[in-house]
């Protein structure tokens, strides 16, 4: 019984908050990022993909036109291709506008990523609000109320 709780106690470290944790990516130069200081005291969606899953191929064109109709929300797309060339050029053959930004398995952890895609809304105080696994329907109001509460003072969509 006490190694059941403890796997359990030990699986819920895994999940926390992104404030607890300093999610990290890079960029196309090769520069490393951190949440919590790129995005200090800043809302934040943090989309977590890879070219290699059908899902993420899926729902990034949709995801894609959502965020050109937002431009107020701030996103971080990063992919978990073995390198950022492989990610690269996913998005140039789908001619989406999107930056190219890599991080790894272990920083997805920290985030408590368990299956791509996932979609996580962060707080202006880096506290994680929602985190959904799978493909998200990028044109559902109640989505889009849920994401742009965060980046304005109403919502929008009815």
């Amino acid at each position: 019984m006490k190694e059941i709780i403890m796997g359990f106690i030990l699986s819920m470290a895994v999940i926390v908050s992104a404030h607890a944790v300093d999610f990290k990516w890079m960029n196309d130069k090769g520069e490393i990022h951190a949440l919590s200081q790129d995005y200090k005291h800043q809302p934040v969606l943090v989309h977590v993909w890879a070219s290699w899953c059908g899902p993420c191929r899926a729902e990034m064109p949709e995801m894609s036109a959502w965020l050109k109709k937002h431009p107020e929300v701030k996103i971080i797309p990063v992919s978990l291709d073995s390198d950022l060339e492989t990610a690269q050029a996913f998005l140039k053959s789908q001619g989406l506008n999107l930056p190219a930004l890599l991080t790894d398995q272990q920083q997805a952890g920290y985030l408590g990523i368990r299956g791509l895609p996932t979609t996580i809304l962060v707080d202006a105080e880096g506290n994680m609000m929602d985190r959904r696994v799978g493909m998200q329907d990028w044109s559902y109001p109640a989505w889009t109320n849920e994401v742009l509460a965060l980046f304005v003072k109403k919502t929008v969509v009815n």
